[in-house]
């Protein structure tokens, strides 16, 4: 069950027919419009007892209280989702099919896992990018949207962990499916920015001195390039780093990692076993910025720890 209303700044809850005829809105009307839009029209992978690779790597106790509960939302919380999509469509590129080199985009492939107890669950992932050049080199490229705050930690520290798993996935998915995959890459875009994993990329930073390779900036390469001086005496440095490249799992990683979720997964959808929370690093940054069913969450939280007294 999805988005099904929204939330005012007075935390009063409207349908969405409501919010558009608002004498006060809080949100641009054609941008709430196109996310209302947009959330009419989800895939159907994204529904019901369906997991997607996507599913594997958020909260999942997230995925399946979203899958069961109408709840509610601010149309401002929801711009993420449409912000990826926006960027996802410039992007997007033709297929292209020769002897030389082939190019799909956005193509969804299948595959049953099993996960013990003869049981096999289909599990799905769609592939932003897959290019296969000289039908040798399978490359797997994932476009993610991603706040401007948020680029110095992928320069410095490369992608996201959440990001390197769902890109494994992937990758598991295209070898099972017949399409080698000895590369990926992940591309993250901002709205003034674009880093890519494996390639070296420039960074400012504003510093009295110059910054120094050692530590978070171990992965600098050459010297920082002096671009400003300013009045304060802080000086605008240009710094070249090498953005590290995502490790390719083998298969058994691959399933080692995704089997027990899928498990996990499929117990909720099938005999409503309520999943366990994310991992603490997880929590620290989605239970109060975003998750949309925090009290459904808590309120279960809360159920059983009176369960246990």
């Amino acid at each position: 069950m999805p988005w099904t209303k929204c939330i005012c700044p007075t935390r009063e809850e409207k349908t969405f027919e409501e919010c558009l005829a608002c004498t006060h809105p809080c949100f641009d009307l054609e941008i709430r419009e196109a996310m209302f839009e947009k959330n009419e029209d989800q895939a159907e992978e994204h529904t019901g007892k369906n997991i997607t690779v996507s599913a594997l790597t958020n909260c999942l106790r997230n995925v399946y209280l979203e899958r069961i509960t109408d709840y509610a939302a601010t149309p401002k919380s929801q711009w993420w989702s449409l912000r990826g999509t926006l960027i996802h469509k410039i992007v997007e590129r033709p297929n292209v099919y020769t002897e030389e080199y082939r190019r799909e985009c956005e193509k969804r492939l299948y595959v049953d896992v099993d996960i013990g107890d003869g049981i096999r669950v289909p599990i799905s992932g769609q592939m932003d990018v897959y290019t296969l050049r000289f039908l040798k080199q399978g490359i797997l490229k994932d476009w993610k949207s991603i706040g401007d705050n948020g680029l110095r930690y992928i320069i410095q520290d490369g992608a996201k962990k959440e990001h390197i798993e769902q890109t494994n996935d992937y990758a598991y998915i295209c070898r099972k499916n017949g399409l080698p995959a000895h590369k990926i890459v992940i591309v993250y875009m901002t709205l003034m920015d674009v880093v890519q994993t494996g390639k070296i990329t420039t960074f400012s930073e504003y510093l009295k001195n110059p910054p120094e390779k050692k530590g978070a900036r171990s992965n600098m390469v050459g010297t920082p390039r002096q671009v400003k001086v300013f009045p304060s005496g802080k000086i605008k440095w240009e710094t070249d780093y090498m953005v590290n490249p995502v490790p390719v799992w083998t298969d058994e990683k691959a399933l080692s990692v995704m089997t027990p979720k899928i498990r996990i997964l499929y117990e909720a959808f099938e005999n409503r076993i309520m999943p366990p929370k994310c991992d603490t690093d997880m929590q620290e940054w989605k239970c109060e910025s975003y998750c949309n069913i925090k009290k459904e969450c808590d309120a279960y939280e809360s159920d059983q720890a009176f369960k246990e007294d």
